[in-house]
């Protein structure tokens, strides 16, 4: 088989983009994809350094991305053991901001959830509020609905509505609205 001039530079051409363009995509693994927070309080550019910053110290964190539009970034972690989500909180108010929202996005393909929506990923455990035992997405994006990731007063009216009593031990999750 003769290829010619032409075919064989844009065949390389394709493969070296394919090649560069892996040094670009975020890597993911199995379990958590990214976590999204909302940030109140987001009014200029100085603001959203800040936060990065904040939130770019902690050991577990690979990545974060900034919108200044939305008010919100988008952080995605290292494959490590332990991920704690009360710390990037814990970062985004001690940077002088408060959280409107945090959101996750796991692949489950390969966690083992209980009947009653309980799973433990990277030191933490969690209960699915909405699981059906049927269900086991590869990808779902899900909310904390516990204090501190959510305003308290919204945070409140979700533990009543789902009767749940406070327990530092375990986060609750909804699917995304």
């Amino acid at each position: 088989m003769k290829i010619s001039i032409g075919t064989t530079s844009n065949l390389r051409l394709c493969i070296f983009l394919l090649i560069t363009s892996f040094g670009f995509i975020k890597q993911s693994f199995a379990g958590l994809k990214w976590i999204d927070v909302g940030i109140n309080g987001l009014t200029c550019s100085l603001c959203t350094r800040s936060v990065d910053r904040s939130i770019s110290r902690l050991e577990f964190v690979d990545s974060v991305n900034m919108s200044l539009e939305n008010t919100e970034g988008r952080i995605y972690v290292k494959d490590v053991e332990v991920i704690d989500l009360k710390r990037i909180t814990k970062a985004i108010t001690d940077a002088g901001f408060s959280v409107r929202f945090v959101r996750l996005q796991f692949d489950l393909r390969d966690t083992r959830i209980d009947k009653n929506g309980v799973f433990n990923f990277k030191g933490q455990q969690y209960q699915w509020l909405q699981f059906k035992g049927n269900e086991l997405p590869n990808n779902v994006t899900l909310i904390l609905i516990d204090e501190g990731f959510l305003p308290r007063k919204e945070s409140i009216q979700w533990k009543k509505k789902w009767g749940i009593s406070p327990d530092k031990n375990i986060l609750h999750l909804i699917n995304e609205r």
